[in-house]
């Protein structure tokens, strides 16, 4: 006896021919798949008339050429030297040949006035613009979902001059990124396709800020295997995924709601400290900064400790920690720590001392904008 598909494999298969169904109708509701479709089905006929006229009835291959040229151009005329010695068969073919090119050519003029009209020709040069940008990026960040806390996080790395890439499969959000001019990717954030033209291999860290913790496990863990190096930071909304998240391969897991409900707390029971706090992050009048400078092998400061010529302290900038390379923050001693690569400095300070003390440490300039990154 043959084997019986089982219910769940039924339902597994209902699944996939419904999401072929809404992606199919996704597809033909866009003006340029339609155009594409034009262009295949006139090809398709093209290849139909030729070899008819080059088969049946026998006509060189320039003349058979010639003849489907006149019948898409709406010229008229036959190119072969017995066209008039048609059978009524080969007559009724032809028939047939004009009136599906006419009815496809008038299906084509319709859609390219169409996409004139609706600016579809417009956006998709510009798409085809923004790609070869992102093509050209590296050690960006990549933002998969542009919901309210995608736009935050988008907001502060245009401020702050990072560089990154929105991956985002709502249309109803792409109004919004050409707005703001953001690089973006339309598409599903957890497929492998969208995560390459964002440029994952090159990028330098990843934020999954998607709707669902299903989601961000997905995109994680896909990000995790084109990318072994990139440093993921996912969203969680349920505290049961964090350690799925971890497992997936995001190195920091942030539960929006747990971290406000933290800072709800402290407002109300250290108001004075919170307002501190923000005045400080959010570039207030105190007018400081803190930054974490990555010390590279190739840095001025690799290897020696910060006394003498690297000690900050005496540049205008406080020492608050350092971050190792094995996740440990160093509170204590921190003078007395030979800097090793990977290792991150946690500064406090005026941005013009920031600077300075930057280009002392590392060789590199690093610009602080005026305006609030945070605000």
């Amino acid at each position: 006896m043959g084997s019986r598909t089982s219910p769940a494999e039924v339902y597994a298969i209902q699944t996939l021919f419904h999401a072929w169904g809404r992606e199919i109708r996704q597809q033909w509701r866009s003006t340029l798949f339609q155009l594409k479709l034009f262009f295949l089905i006139l090809i398709i006929l093209s290849a139909i008339g030729i070899t008819f006229y080059r088969m049946a009835l026998q006509w060189s291959l320039e003349d058979a050429v010639l003849q489907v040229v006149l019948t898409i151009s709406t010229l008229g005329g036959d190119a072969g030297p017995h066209a008039a010695a048609m059978s009524p068969a080969e007559k009724w073919f032809k028939l047939g040949f004009i009136a599906a090119m006419t009815l496809n050519g008038l299906w084509g003029l319709s859609l390219l006035v169409q996409a004139m009209v609706n600016g579809d020709l417009v956006y998709y040069w510009g798409a085809r613009r923004m790609e070869k940008r992102i093509a050209q990026m590296s050690d960006h960040y990549i933002i998969c979902g542009f919901g309210r806390m995608g736009q935050e996080i988008a907001r502060i790395f245009t401020r702050s001059n990072h560089p990154f890439v929105v991956i985002e499969h709502n249309p109803v959000q792409i109004p919004g990124l050409d707005a703001a001019g953001y690089l973006y990717v339309q598409g599903d954030e957890r497929e492998d396709e969208q995560l390459l033209k964002a440029g994952i291999q090159r990028a330098k860290g990843l934020i999954a800020v998607a709707a669902t913790d299903e989601d961000n496990v997905y995109i994680s863990l896909s990000a995790r295997v084109l990318n072994p190096d990139l440093y993921i930071v996912s969203r969680c909304v349920n505290a049961s995924g964090e350690a799925k998240l971890h497992r997936a391969g995001a190195n920091r897991v942030i539960s929006p709601y747990i971290i406000g409900g933290r800072r709800m707390a402290q407002a109300i029971l250290r108001p004075s400290v919170v307002e501190f706090l923000d005045s400080l992050i959010q570039g207030g009048p105190m007018e400081l900064v803190i930054e974490e400078v990555a010390i590279t092998a190739d840095a001025p400061a690799c290897g020696n400790m910060l006394q003498g010529d690297n000690d900050v302290e005496q540049l205008g900038v406080h020492l608050l920690g350092i971050a190792t390379p094995a996740g440990q923050i160093l509170m204590k001693g921190l003078n007395a720590h030979p800097l090793d690569p990977g290792d991150k400095i946690i500064l406090l300070g005026a941005p013009e001392q920031m600077q300075m003390v930057i280009r002392h440490l590392t060789g590199m300039e690093t610009a602080f904008e005026d305006e609030d990154v945070f605000a």
